[in-house]
């Protein structure tokens, strides 16, 4: 091969090479994109997902936590009234032969879907179904709810025959046999022990010893204010205990005035319920047998009476 030709062919040769190096040189960059290119989109994918889920946990954990706080707010304040309803009722009575008067307080929104508590306050002798209601017993029930003490219903049955014997009445008769049946029927009330309690005043107070001490499976609160024990009623303590218990007893909060006429009756009985276990809160303040004296003390008896609701009552 002449020079001429050995020049051609190293030209010819380095050209091919060239165009090698060139082409090589270009699929190794493609390479190294194909290679480099799935390592952001890998990791844009993780990022992206990871955001989607942080987004989506809160959103999801947000809506379960406003509906509850909607709830509170909503059970927290129920509606806007401040002051309960109070209706004068005739109750039939088979026990008495004739209707009873009955007064009964209504809670503020009382709901006929609810479950309330019920608290019978007794008059005394010469004194009607309004004569509580007059202590002012009713605004301090509004008060009390308003500050979130449990809503309850209150009843004040007229006994129009107070002049009679108590030993001869049928006023315990209609109390239990019609009364508080028709009142159970009639309104939402919890029936339980523990929601009901029963209290008076003077010969209401009397009653009420009378009704908590036989029925002692129906009053889960009693009260007694300056009461007038009625004849044989401190026997029933232990008759009681023969088929219960001291912790089957109600609550009992029982006062007289320093002066009250009735001291050695109210005075014997706190003595036989502590003869017997059972400890009653008793109060002795100064007084005597008098409206001024109850007028002085109805908050502490609304107190006692209230305590025993500290939480709402929960549907049956």
């Amino acid at each position: 091969m002449n020079r001429t030709l050995q020049k051609r062919f190293f030209t010819v040769c380095t050209g091919i090479f060239s165009v090698i190096l060139i082409s090589g040189c270009a699929l190794s960059s493609t390479i190294l994109r194909l290679s480099t290119t799935p390592t952001p989109f890998l990791t844009h994918t993780p990022e992206a997902s990871a955001t989607a889920t942080i987004t989506a946990t809160p959103t999801a954990t947000a809506t379960p936590t406003v509906t509850p706080t909607a709830t509170a707010t909503a059970t927290a304040t129920p509606c806007a009234e401040i002051s309960g309803t109070v209706n004068k009722i005739s109750v039939p009575s088979n026990a008495l032969g004739v209707s009873m008067p009955v007064s009964i307080y209504l809670p503020p929104c009382y709901n006929p879907t609810g479950n309330y508590p019920v608290l019978y306050l007794l008059h005394g002798q010469g004194m009607d179904d309004t004569y509580w209601s007059s202590l002012g017993v009713n605004g301090i029930a509004d008060l009390a709810i308003s500050k979130g003490q449990t809503p309850f219903i209150m009843v004040f049955p007229f006994e129009e025959r107070f002049l009679e014997d108590n030993s001869i009445s049928k006023f315990p008769d209609a109390m239990i046999n019609d009364l508080i049946p028709w009142v159970d029927a009639k309104y939402a009330t919890c029936t339980l022990k523990e929601c009901r309690a029963i209290g008076g005043i003077s010969r209401g107070g009397g009653w009420a010893i009378k009704l908590a001490m036989r029925y002692i499976d129906s009053f889960g609160t009693l009260g007694g204010h300056s009461y007038g024990l009625m004849f044989g009623d401190s026997n029933w303590v232990q008759k009681q205990l023969e088929t219960h218990t001291v912790e089957d007893f109600p609550r009992i909060y029982l006062d007289r005035g320093e002066q009250d006429s009735l001291a050695p009756d109210i005075d014997y009985y706190v003595k036989v319920l502590l003869a017997n276990g059972i400890r009653p809160e008793f109060h002795i303040y100064p007084g005597s047998h008098t409206r001024n004296y109850w007028q002085t003390h109805v908050q502490e008896y609304m107190n006692f009476y209230m305590d025993a609701w500290p939480e709402p009552i929960a549907q049956p």
